[in-house]
């Protein structure tokens, strides 16, 4: 009788095929033919991409940031993006080459070069670091300063000691900044100093300007920065609104017997300032309208960023126009619908009757979760 097949117990074994191909991907890397590094690292590459760890491979992959082949080194920085970070002490070793590599000709290769920089999480490094994103913020290209704006707050994470500089960087980032550079750029002022809204005055226009060329996430974060410096630097119109109102219906709810009193008091008592109606500042109304637009978008981030814009900053009757581009997101994914029904509940406490004309949207389903039939009925 034939002894019966076994099944392989270890898949992870020495003559595992795994084994073979990282065996083989060692020796393609330390190779001299650069098509067989190039193919190496797009394989690795791939393996990364599918959640399989490839630490392994450091040491092979990380004497390759030295090749002339572009495509390879390109590769490479990707690589030492992810795993820089868990193997610290051999990416120190490269740190001269990374330096080296910030004056490459290569917009990719300087901001590849940069981003690894920052990924290496060493105190030691920090001043380099430092230095190089100072340098990557007067870059020609976009794509590099974009960069360095990113390693801003990679660097103040663990190393608050060059809040001061960074500050300064953040000034420069924004004379220089075009479409690509400024949500990176706000995105880095968010989190390195948030209370330092004096420095939005002088940029207040640019990012206005660029905000509907800015990527979707980036118009996000903007949108945010700029709400919070719109309640803080204008006046509320609708507070001003009502307040006029008030004094207008004071005036009218007066008989004529308390008009015959008055009179007699007029002498003694001083006369009242006389104030004159809301007129929304032209910053305020720039900043609205350069936001209008971008109800459209179909990024339901940035409808919501809008919608909350208009509920905060604008006058009562233009806040309707946020209602139907609310209403066309509830046709989307339940976990959009959930966050958009929150917040119609939140708006509809304050300001009743907006969402009225589109009452049938609110109607509960068979199909809907029992979560979303409560905020409904809500």
């Amino acid at each position: 009788m034939g002894e019966p097949d076994v099944a392989d117990s270890n898949p992870g074994g020495l003559f595992s095929s795994d084994f073979k191909r990282h065996d083989d991907l060692k020796a393609m890397l330390d190779g001299p033919k650069d098509n067989h590094k190039l193919d190496a690292m797009k394989r690795i590459i791939s393996n990364m991409a599918t959640g399989r760890d490839m630490s392994e491979l450091f040491p092979a992959v990380v004497k390759n940031v030295v090749s002339k082949n572009v495509e390879v080194k390109k590769l490479v920085y990707v690589y030492l993006v992810r795993y820089a970070e868990e193997q610290q002490d051999l990416a120190l070793l490269s740190i001269s080459t990374f330096q080296k590599a910030l004056k490459d000709p290569n917009q990719l290769i300087r901001a590849s070069a940069l981003r690894v920089l920052s990924s290496i999480r060493v105190h030691v490094i920090a001043p380099i670091l430092m230095l190089s994103i100072k340098e990557g913020v007067v870059d020609m290209s976009p794509f590099v300063r974009k960069t360095a704006a990113h390693a801003i707050p990679k660097l103040h994470r663990y190393q608050t000691s060059f809040a001061t500089l960074q500050i300064q960087i953040f000034e420069k980032l924004c004379i220089h900044s075009s479409f690509l550079v400024a949500g990176s750029a706000v995105m880095a002022f968010e989190e390195v100093c948030p209370e330092r809204i004096d420095l939005i005055h002088k940029n207040y226009r640019k990012l206005c300007q660029l905000l509907v060329d800015i990527d979707e996430w980036g118009q996000v974060t903007v949108i945010h920065m700029l709400t919070r410096y719109a309640r803080t630097q204008f006046l509320d119109p609708n507070q001003q609104v009502h307040t006029v109102q008030t004094e207008w219906e004071e005036f009218y709810a007066k008989s004529d017997s308390s008009e015959a009193d008055d009179n007699d008091n007029d002498e003694d008592k001083p006369k009242p300032e006389k104030k004159h109606p809301y007129i929304m500042d032209p910053d305020h109304r720039l900043l609205l309208r350069t936001c209008k637009p971008l109800l459209q978008s179909r990024n339901a981030s940035v409808v919501m960023a809008v919608a909350r814009l208009y509920h905060h900053c604008a006058p009562a009757n233009e806040v309707t126009i946020v209602a139907r581009a609310l209403v066309k997101l509830l046709r989307g994914h339940r976990e959009v619908q959930t966050v958009v029904l929150s917040n119609i509940a939140t708006m509809s406490s304050t300001r009743k009757g907006t969402f009225e004309p589109y009452l049938k949207s609110f109607f509960v389903h068979s199909s809907d979760p029992t979560h979303i039939r409560l905020l409904k009925v809500s």
